[in-house]
């Protein structure tokens, strides 16, 4: 290798993987002479990465052969997040591209793939390497030429970049240093030369280094980290950055899984921990943390996370987990030592237990699961036995249950982390940072409206309906994302740049309310708009908006001195500059109230909602004097939706038919499924509520699970709506359940006949021999 300086950027690697560090100089060697080389170049030094990375890990798959089956083994046990995943693709792709193709010789695409490699070196580093070494930021490759050479080398180079298609990037530049200058500052940017030489073809840029859209904001930079897009966002099970160490939030299920490792520790003996729950539920993110701040419990463990994929092209899922699972069968878990941490979507357990399996039995980890009664309406938070423990993420939850309605720890203490006035905050110090240099865009107005309290307590609401009306999972990673998008504008313009409506347009409301295409969150979100709100209130105030020409009174009476009232100052003199903006100004205003204003938004709260969530908490509690109201109210909607004669008498035949036919229907409430709970604010819980109906006192029940969607339905037939075809289909479980409690009724024994345009009822019944009488009522 040549003698290289301090000034070669991938320097940092020589004492971990020289090798690496070889072929990244030889790459940007290349660059400029032969570009597809250097691509190749680039496949290389990511298989020399791979190659070590294995090595350290000690994974041995000799079946695992190809670049393409070594990235994705390491993806999906955890081993390398999306954002590098997506560098080892690009720099795969694009080698087998060079490999293949003669004609393929793209300059973009290798300097592209060198940020890529620089990338993997700094993940690399960072992760495998001991030595201290201060990384430098990324830096172009700079040719060694003449100023002579200088420009006709970049006419050729915008010549052959240009032939096939127009570049039409963010403005970007490559620095190219110029030899036999004195002055070390004499570069020269190729977009100086693109200007001069190319006029005729003016969107045409040389894409290299992509201009930071966080620059000049430091606390648009620290918000833009929690984004799904940014490197820190994404869960590992191997490693957890001081970043995320700033906003972990410790809940119960992490002091129970802390207790389960602590307990075994001086065991030694095989153990299984099981981690049961669903996609996004915040397992990797959990076993990162423990990995981190536990890894002498956590060093004996290994570790398999996301068990619904094979990292085998020849074994599907379930064959994976037998194989990885195998030291822990009936056959060999008494006389092993091995300890695994099992992260397992609930669905693939259920589907594990009940395999096949060709090369050992798993009965013995089978009858452990059936014990745990985990796929059962019982709440399981955790159960242990021998060898085995299990906790369950499905009963954990990110909001508590009150008697005065859900609340959340867990997101009120992210968004403390984020908003506290501290300096170990790096929000609150890049914030202050900003107001030092008078840097002012929306992410800061913004910032400062999260801020209140009174916003925090409807974010959060919000949230938890979308969790309880949409069956979303909001983890930690997906709020964290959540709150990057409600906080930074679609136009991060300077604020003396952006005139009133602009602004309005930018600001957290409006952000959180109409952005659905955004997430699935804030589609959800979208859905709850005050602004689709019917109420008194809020026409009263769309009234008072549209009526009054004072709106400085109207601006005192809903908002206050709240932070958001500087956004619509500007218009309390001014409104009739808004003209054809009105309408879009009214829902803005509407938005701003209902965050701002605790009184109206509890006008605006949703009856429905917030009665299933004084039941779901009653449910859980056990409290039988609502249970019982429940009940009643149940057993009237089933009339109604069924129809019925008289009291009792429940139809049979549909309320249209020419005659109506009814059975006599009672039925006993059950609720010995319910186990009393002695707290009053519930962290593990189930979401929906089970009822059961029985015939007899002594017969067995039959149960019917209640999530909002039924209880919302059930609700609006109870005030007299008629379920249609669809709602039906939607609510087929509810339709099932009717079915089967029909069968007590009482139609073998007495039915009940009703001719409408005759208005006479008769009676079928069965006398003391069996025979059938008809009776006229």
């Amino acid at each position: 290798m040549q003698e290289q300086n301090n000034s070669f950027l991938f320097s940092f690697l020589d004492s971990s993987i020289l090798i690496a560090s070889e072929t990244a100089y030889k790459m940007e060697q290349l660059i400029f002479e032969d570009a597809a080389s250097a691509i190749i170049k680039a496949r290389v030094f990511a298989e020399e990465i791979l190659k070590e990375v294995y090595k350290i890990e000690k994974i041995e798959m000799p079946y695992i052969s190809t670049l393409k089956d070594r990235i994705f083994y390491l993806t999906q046990h955890g081993y390398i997040k999306n954002d590098i995943q997506s560098s080892f693709e690009n720099i795969r792709r694009s080698g087998n591209k060079a490999a293949h193709d003669a004609e393929f010789e793209d300059i973009t695409v290798a300097f592209q793939l060198h940020k890529e490699m620089f990338n993997i070196a700094v993940w690399f580093y960072e992760l495998y390497s001991s030595s201290e070494y201060e990384l430098p930021k990324y830096r172009v490759p700079k040719p060694k030429l003449s100023y002579e050479n200088l420009e006709e080398m970049m006419k050729n180079l915008i010549k052959r970049e240009t032939a096939a298609t127009s570049i039409t990037e963010p403005s970007t530049s490559i620095e190219v240093e110029v030899l036999d200058k004195e002055d070390p500052k004499d570069f020269v940017e190729t977009n100086d030369i693109v200007n001069n030489t190319t006029s005729e073809i003016p969107n045409v840029e040389i894409k290299q280094v992509e201009q930071d859209s966080t620059e000049g904001s430091y606390l648009l930079k620290e918000i833009s980290r929690l984004k799904d897009s940014a490197k820190e966002a994404i869960e590992n099970a191997n490693e957890f950055s001081d970043f995320k160490k700033y906003l972990h939030v410790e809940r119960k299920i992490q002091r129970d899984l802390e207790a389960i490792l602590k307990r075994n520790a001086t065991i030694n003996t095989a153990n299984l921990i099981l981690l049961c729950g669903s996609v996004g539920d915040g397992k990797s993110h959990l076993l990162a943390y423990i990995k981190e701040k536990h890894p002498e419990l956590m060093d004996r463990y290994l570790i398999h996370n996301d068990a619904t994929e094979s990292f085998s092209p020849s074994k599907n899922a379930l064959e994976t987990l037998e194989e990885v699972l195998l030291p822990l069968s009936d056959e060999n878990i008494d006389e092993s030592k091995d300890k695994i941490i099992l992260a397992i979507n609930l669905g693939v357990l259920h589907n594990f237990i009940n395999y096949d399996h060709q090369k050992a039995n798993f009965e013995k980890l089978k009858k452990f699961v059936e014990e745990s009664e985990i796929f059962s309406q019982k709440i399981i938070t955790d159960y242990e036995k021998e060898q085995f423990n299990l906790l369950n993420f499905t009963d954990y939850h990110p909001y508590e249950l009150t008697e005065n309605g859900p609340t959340s720890v867990f997101y009120q203490t992210i968004l403390d982390k984020i908003c506290v006035e501290t300096n170990n905050n790096p929000f609150h110090r890049a914030f202050i940072k900003d107001q030092l240099n008078s840097k002012k865009i929306m992410v800061h107005e913004n910032y400062l409206f999260l801020k209140e309290p009174i916003v925090q307590k409807q974010i959060i609401s919000l949230v938890i309906q979308t969790i309880i009306k949409r069956k979303l999972v909001v983890s930690t990673r997906t709020f964290l994302n959540f709150i990057a998008d409600i906080l930074i504008g679609r136009n991060e313009k300077n604020l003396i740049e952006m005139n009133h409506f602009d602004i309005l347009q930018n600001t957290l409301p409006s952000l959180l309310f109409n952005s659905p295409d955004r997430s699935n969150l804030l589609k959800a979100i979208h859905e709850l708009d005050p602004i689709h709100r019917r109420t008194e209130a809020a026409d009263r105030l769309i009234i008072e908006l549209n009526t009054m020409n004072d709106w400085t009174t109207i601006n005192e009476k809903y908002l206050g001195e709240n932070v958001g009232r500087a956004w619509v100052k500007h218009f309390e003199n001014n409104n009739d500059l808004l003209n054809e903006q009105f309408s879009a100004y009214t829902e803005g205003y509407l938005r701003l109230v209902f965050l701002s204003n605790s009184k109206f938004a509890r006008m605006l709260a949703d009856p429905a909602y917030e009665s299933y969530m004084n039941y779901l908490y009653d449910f859980n509690k056990v409290n039988k004097e609502s249970i019982k109201e429940f009940y009643e109210k149940l057993k009237q909607v089933i009339f109604m939706w069924k129809g019925k004669l008289k009291k009792d008498y429940i139809l049979l035949s549909h309320p249209l038919d020419k005659y109506k036919l009814a059975q006599s229907f009672t039925v006993k409430p059950h609720i010995n499924h319910l186990e009393i709970r002695s707290e009053t604010i519930l962290e593990t819980f189930k979401n929906t509520f089970v009822v059961g109906y029985k015939k007899e006192i002594n017969s067995q029940p039959i149960y019917l699970e209640i999530d909002y969607p039924l209880f919302s339905l059930l609700q609006k037939v109870e005030s007299g709506y008629r379920p249609t075809k669809e709602d039906e289909e939607e609510a087929i479980n509810f339709i099932e359940y009717l079915e089967k409690i029909m069968q007590f009724g009482n139609k073998e024994k007495e039915l009940l006949i009703n001719f409408p345009q005759e208005n006479k009822f008769y009676k079928i019944l069965r006398d003391d021999f069996g025979s059938l009488v008809f009776e006229r009522e």
